[in-house]
Formats: C-alpha cells, sequence, structure tokens
C-alpha cells in the first residue's frame, strides 16, 4: 500500500470521536437536571443544606458546574491556574513572544510587566498567572487532590529559550485574596535567581545578578 498503513490514525481517531461524544452525553443529562434548580431554592427557604459546588461557564471551566441550583463559590484558591486557564496563558505568551521576536530581529524580550488583577485572576480561573508561568519558563504541579502546590521551572533543554524576567504588578484584591499564589511565584523566582544556568538563558538570573 503506497499510501501507508494508516490504522493507527483511524482508531485514534475513533476513540477522540467516542470520548467527545461521551461528554456530550454527559453534559445533556447534566442539564436536564436544571430543575434542581427550584428544588435547592426551597431546600434553602427551609433552612436545609444546599450542597456547594464552583460557579462559572461551561464552556470555560467545563461540567464542574452542572447541575445548576447548588450552593456555588468562586473558585478555589489553591487550583489556580486550571487546566484551561493553563493552556490560554501558555498561547497568550508564545504570542507575547512571537510578537516582540517579529519587531526586535527575533530577540527574546528580557523582562515584560504583567498585573495580576483579582477580579480578572477570578473571572479566567488564573490566566494571568498562567502567562507568568509560562514566560518564566515553568509550570504548575499539582498533588494528588488537584491543589497545585509549586510552580517547577523547566529545564532550559525543554524550554528551547531563555527564560524572561516577569515585572508582575499585583492589585489589593490578588494580593488578599490568592496569598497561596504569591508565595508560589515568590518561592518560584527565588529558585529562578539562583538556578545553576548561564544568565544568557536566563534573564532572571541576569538582573539579579546586575
Amino acid at each position: 500500500n503506497f499510501m501507508g498503513d494508516n490504522s493507527g490514525d483511524s482508531a485514534t481517531q475513533t476513540s477522540d470521536d467516542e470520548q467527545l461524544k461521551d461528554e456530550a452525553l454527559k453534559i445533556v443529562e447534566l442539564l436536564k437536571r436544571n430543575t434542581e434548580e427550584m428544588d435547592g431554592v426551597v431546600t434553602a427557604l427551609n433552612g436545609g443544606y444546599v450542597k456547594p459546588c464552583p460557579g462559572g461557564d461551561l464552556l470555560r471551566d467545563g461540567t464542574s458546574v452542572l447541575p445548576t441550583g447548588r450552593n456555588i463559590h468562586a473558585l478555589d484558591p489553591y487550583r489556580m491556574p486550571s487546566e484551561g486557564a493553563w493552556a490560554r496563558g501558555q498561547r497568550a505568551a508564545e504570542e507575547i513572544l512571537r510578537q516582540h521576536q517579529e519587531s526586535n530581529n527575533g530577540a527574546f524580550p528580557e523582562t515584560i510587566a504583567v498585573t495580576l488583577w483579582g477580579l480578572d485572576t477570578i473571572k479566567t480561573r488564573g490566566e494571568a498567572i498562567a502567562i507568568v508561568l509560562a514566560l518564566v519558563g515553568a509550570r504548575p504541579v499539582k498533588e494528588g487532590t488537584g491543589r497545585t502546590v509549586n510552580f517547577e521551572l523547566v529545564p532550559l533543554e525543554e524550554l528551547g529559550r531563555p527564560r524572561v524576567d516577569v515585572l508582575a504588578s499585583l492589585s489589593g484584591i490578588f494580593r488578599d485574596s490568592f496569598a497561596n499564589v504569591v508565595d508560589l511565584l515568590d518561592d518560584m523566582f527565588e529558585r529562578a535567581s539562583i538556578a545553576e544556568e548561564s544568565p544568557d538563558m536566563n534573564y532572571i538570573k541576569k538582573h539579579c545578578l546586575d
């Protein structure tokens, strides 16, 4: 067969299609439970217990926001950034670097300023945090419960570019609401500043030495 054997690709596509189908059916069943909204209101008015759940948008935050009718909370600060925010933040960081290189003969920026707003972080589940991590060359490490416990530095061999220094400006709401994230960022920058790496490939270390 001069076209080659593509049976493996077909099997992968079939598996992906089945997974999407199962996810779609799950969403349909969860949406059918919207009658639980009235049940939740009645339970609350009677002084009963309404189960908690994360609030948010189905497309942005996934099926964890369904079914509706539960006692929603904004987020868990110990699960930042979310998987969706991490994916979006990486793409945004890549675009920032690409545009800078296009305008500066391929050179990487040494420092980029990122503002960490509290309300924006709540809305996006930590997209700006993800941008900071991606620029520095780090990734969130989660424990078994899904909580983020560390921002791990990606080896330069894997990163394939210099670590970009980030000037992070924090709003008061962010500082007060995400103290755990501030601690993790502080630890990450400190480790990056003393990493056994060339300052030419680690602008955080370069600026500390300057």
